[in-house]
């Protein structure tokens, strides 16, 4: 059963990885800078409210407003530079997921050590260059080879993750 369930997951995965890359770009940047927007208004509200306590009186951490004027072209930039790095990181995300599950379902099959891991890297490489020629099909998206280095190397890092807690945690606990 727990097979059948780690499969039934890794389609599951694949298909919401494919479901967001079917997004036109439109939607995809607009989601993404809704999430940026929550994140920066949170940062905010944390700085606003954050104190810091010196001889038990509080003294607010708040700098003066300066009179300097920041342009919005700069500030513009900013945040599209961030805006890149989220997604590139939910990029990232993705495929280390994917790495995480494939690798489960895996040793589910017993099958573990060099052959799994080709088999790993196979697996997310070959969906990650799917996913970016699936992208080219899709309004507003591009396909870009360094998306699918992204990918791959979130990949290799779930994998690594899943490696070193399977055989920290899981394998130490068995007595042979």
């Amino acid at each position: 059963m727990k097979k059948v369930l780690l499969v039934i997951l890794c389609i599951f995965w694949m298909g919401f990885i494919f479901y967001n890359s079917s997004n036109i770009g439109e939607v995809s940047e607009e989601r993404s800078h809704r999430v940026l927007n929550d994140i920066k208004n949170k940062y905010h509200q944390v700085k606003k409210e954050e104190k810091i306590v010196v001889n038990n009186s509080k003294i607010s951490n708040e700098k003066p407003v300066q009179s300097n004027i920041v342009d919005n072209e700069s500030l513009n930039k900013r945040e599209e530079n961030l805006n890149i790095i989220l997604r590139k990181n939910a990029h990232a995300f993705e495929y280390l997921v994917l790495a995480m599950i494939v690798t489960a379902a895996l040793f589910s099959f017993n099958i573990k050590g060099k052959s799994a891991l080709i088999y790993i890297m196979f697996v997310c490489l070959f969906y990650a260059v799917t996913d970016e020629f699936h992208q080219v099909f899709v309004p507003g998206r591009a396909s870009l080879v360094s998306d699918v280095l992204i990918d791959f190397a979130g990949s290799l890092i779930g994998m690594l993750i899943y490696y070193l807690s399977y055989y920290k945690f899981f394998k130490r606990n068995q007595v042979y």
